[in-house]
């Protein structure tokens, strides 16, 4: 037997290779799996220093899935695809219905845009934000969030600057 000259990585080196990692997971549209979603998707950026905003941003986007859309309605469901990478993705798809999901609206016709706190809290974790889709297809809300800082947010605020994030058709 010859000797084999084995090149074993470090943990750190094999988990965080030139490849990113991504799941993508459905759960049923009920308000119990939100609390479900955030705990999967804290437990895949454990050790990250990001986990509780991970945690938030997906219990934000599922609440609205389930809240907002046919996604909450029997037989409903929620998407949940998540890429980890030092700019990870976290993108969440509902069922359609209601509204277009906004991050604040002043259209007192839509209830998902009246508030909208959730979704620029989301916003200030992320670096960039987006959502794609229709009520007739379905719409993903995504954040993209940059592990190697740490974003520096207060409470939100009723003032001050909003992005609208444009809907693709």
């Amino acid at each position: 037997m010859g000797s084999t000259s084995w090149n074993v990585p470090s943990p750190g080196e094999w988990l965080w290779g030139s490849e990113p990692m991504r799941w993508r997971r459905v759960f049923p549209g009920r308000a119990d799996q939100v609390t479900v979603a955030r705990v999967f998707a804290a437990g895949l950026f454990e050790g990250s220093g990001r986990e509780e905003d991970v945690a938030v941003v997906v219990a934000e986007l599922a609440t609205n899935a389930v809240r907002h859309s046919r996604s909450g309605a029997a037989k409903g469901w929620f998407g949940l695809e998540i890429t980890l990478a030092e700019k990870s993705y976290i993108g969440v798809t509902d069922l359609g219905g209601g509204c277009n999901p906004a991050i604040r609206s002043e259209n007192p016709n839509c209830e998902p845009r009246v508030g909208g706190r959730g979704l620029l809290m989301v916003s200030r974790l992320a670096t960039a934000t987006g959502i794609y889709g229709n009520p007739v297809i379905g719409h993903t809300v995504w954040a993209d969030m940059d592990l190697r800082r740490t974003p520096q947010i207060g409470p939100v605020q009723e003032t001050g600057p909003v992005r609208e994030v444009p809907l693709a058709s």
